[in-house]
């Protein structure tokens, strides 16, 4: 509950059940004001408590000065307080990922900003198993145990939009007791809605990705490091075929996000349920279109050529560097070469550059300064040739345009 205006005798409360009577009430009589109640979430209210008080890192840090090391626990409003304004940070500032890096010397938290690791701050060094064990509970992972890696998820509501929270632990060295690092992964729960003509592809790229989106049956890769896009490619693919009267099953790992029209399955292999068995099932759920988040294993390998076989059109995610090293990989899983030639339409590689910001260049002193990102794509076809260059070619396209410089793509490509 809370308070949001006091005005010519009338006063309007967030609070999360407006049928609570008692504490409706106990509003009036303290306040002497006609009370007019306005249903919110409880996640709404501790944001607009948060965003009331403007309390940054700093002034909880105060409040946590005020604490003894034993009061602040993971369930003492400070600790609440830092754990939720460090989510919040993290997500205006379009944060992938959020580095807790504990040590003797204090609580390191580092961001991943396109690409880049970017220290936030250093808290001290006591702060860091509250916060940690906060997170833990956040996740639903047992806090108890600090000698074994966990993995949890949790939904976290934000003036800055809506994320789900993948957390992982894992016990490191560094101070006589055992301490765990955590990494959350920051994936945004709302569709961005992207298209093969919205995103920033030359018209051979698009017009060689929808020809492979478009096939009736047959294989389709898209390779690269996690965090280059791949995910967003097939989305955008898919978002112009999966208004035809077909069925589109994904396998993934996670579901980022709902895609409308699509029937999205979770991979969950703790329980056995992986994408090899996943892959099986749908197969007997009269697919038309099939996209697995990622072949990772023989069996998945040898499914999911099986299916191209006989059909049905597979879209897939692999870890290779290059396009050209596909087929390899999937020779190596056990893919008949012959098959797979049979059954290729096409293997896309890309990666993610960061963009010059020519606004805010800094030319005396030899630097740049970037805003966002963009891809770099090559797209080969079944055959061995480019539709329209390598990666590295597409690079230097960019540098020529003045749209990134050398430096950054020596970074993404070596």
């Amino acid at each position: 509950m809370k308070e949001k205006a006091h005005e010519a005798g009338v006063l309007s409360v967030a609070i999360s059940d407006i049928h609570d009577e008692l504490t409706l009430e106990r509003i009036r009589f303290q306040s002497g004001c006609r009370v007019v109640p306005e249903q919110h979430s409880e996640a709404e209210i501790r944001q607009m408590v948060r965003l009331h008080s403007q309390k940054d890192s700093e002034s909880i840090l105060r409040d946590l000065g005020m604490q003894s090391e034993r009061e602040s626990s993971w369930e003492s409003e400070p600790i609440i307080n830092l754990v939720d304004s460090l989510l919040d940070t993290a997500i205006r500032q379009k944060a992938t990922d959020i580095h807790l890096e504990p040590s003797e010397k204090g609580l390191r938290i580092r961001f991943r900003i396109d690409g880049m690791l970017h220290e936030y701050r250093i808290l001290p060094a006591w702060i860091a198993e509250p916060v940690i064990v906060r997170l833990k509970l956040l996740a639903s992972v047992d806090i108890t145990e600090r000698r074994l890696p966990h993995d949890g998820s949790f939904a976290f509501e934000s003036a800055y939009g809506n994320v789900s929270m993948r957390l992982s632990t894992i016990p490191v060295q560094g101070t006589e007791k055992s301490i765990e690092k955590c990494v959350l992964r920051l994936l945004q729960t709302n569709d961005n809605g992207a298209t093969l003509d919205t995103l920033d592809f030359r018209p051979e790229i698009q017009k060689a990705l929808r020809r492979a989106f478009n096939a009736p049956q047959g294989l389709f890769l898209v390779t690269g490091p996690t965090g280059s896009g791949k995910t967003t490619t097939l989305y955008a693919g898919l978002r112009e075929i999966i208004a035809r009267d077909i069925n589109v099953t994904t396998i993934e790992d996670p579901v980022e996000y709902k895609l409308d029209g699509a029937n999205q399955v979770q991979v969950n292999e703790k329980c056995g349920f992986t994408f090899a068995t996943a892959l099986r099932s749908i197969l007997r759920q009269d697919p038309d279109v099939i996209l697995v988040g990622e072949i990772r294993d023989p069996e998945t390998a040898q499914i999911a050529l099986r299916a191209a076989q006989t059909g049905h059109l597979v879209l897939a995610t692999l870890h290779a560097n290059r396009a050209s090293a596909a087929a390899s990989r999937l020779t190596d899983l056990g893919m008949d070469p012959k098959l797979l030639q049979e059954s290729l339409l096409g293997v896309v590689a890309q990666r993610l550059v960061r963009t010059l910001d020519t606004e805010n260049a800094h030319p005396q002193e030899g630097s740049h300064a970037y805003r966002g990102r963009t891809a770099i794509i090559e797209f080969m076809n079944a055959d061995g040739s480019y539709a329209a260059g390598t990666l590295r070619e597409d690079a230097e396209r960019l540098v020529n345009q003045g749209r990134t410089d050398r430096a950054e793509i020596e970074r993404v490509l070596g």
